[in-house]
């Protein structure tokens, strides 16, 4: 009978298979390396490109800060020119408005049936005294007023309210003469709110 001893192939067999093992191991080992590896570079540029990226929006934030705040200051130097533009208007017609409502006055008053003894020409209001022949011309020479119009402004009355605070019968070189007192308010200006400004845009 022949034997034949399988030791030596079956040592070599397995110290095959060992050699495989650390092969595979080794190589797996190697690819996890190499993952971790390109996980950290790839990570690495994220984390670079998120820096620069926040970096540039600060930048960008700074820019329209300052931006913004020349508007504001702009805005700001807008409102005073603004301001002053209108208390310069208010001023111009301080000046000329006691003119105009003498110049209308002489065409409100009832010729040869009254003569004006005082004017008094104040910030919202006209006092006026005076001296009628008869009831009937203060009435109308009251209605005159109230057709006294704005300073460039034809269509714009500029009283809203004209009284007659005070009629007596004075006796004037043996004539019986109507001594009067009138008091004549400024029409006030309503304040525009917002939502009428949209409709006049539209």
């Amino acid at each position: 009978m022949i034997r034949i001893n399988l030791l030596p192939f079956r040592a070599a067999r397995k110290k095959e298979n060992i050699r495989r093992q650390v092969s595979v191991f080794f190589l797996c080992l190697l690819l996890v390396m190499i993952v971790f590896v390109w996980v950290h570079f790839y990570l690495g540029n994220k984390q670079t490109r998120l820096t620069t990226s926040v970096s540039d929006t600060k930048k960008e934030l700074a820019l329209y800060k300052k931006k913004n705040d020349e508007i504001n200051t702009i805005r700001k130097k807008l409102k005073d020119l603004e301001m002053r533009q209108n208390v310069i208007e208010d001023l111009e017609k301080q000046r000329f408005e006691p003119v105009h409502i003498m110049e209308e006055l002489t065409d409100k008053i009832v010729p040869e049936r009254m003569w004006l003894t005082r004017l008094n020409i104040g910030g919202s209001q006209m006092d006026i005294d005076g001296i009628a022949l008869d009831n009937k011309t203060v009435a109308d020479f009251i209605d005159n007023l109230e057709e006294i119009s704005k300073l460039n402004e034809r269509s714009s009355h500029m009283y809203e309210k004209v009284r007659l605070n005070k009629l007596q019968q004075e006796e004037i070189r043996s004539l019986n003469m109507k001594k009067f007192e009138i008091t004549a308010l400024k029409m006030v200006k309503t304040p525009e709110k917002p939502n009428d400004k949209k409709n006049k845009r539209k």
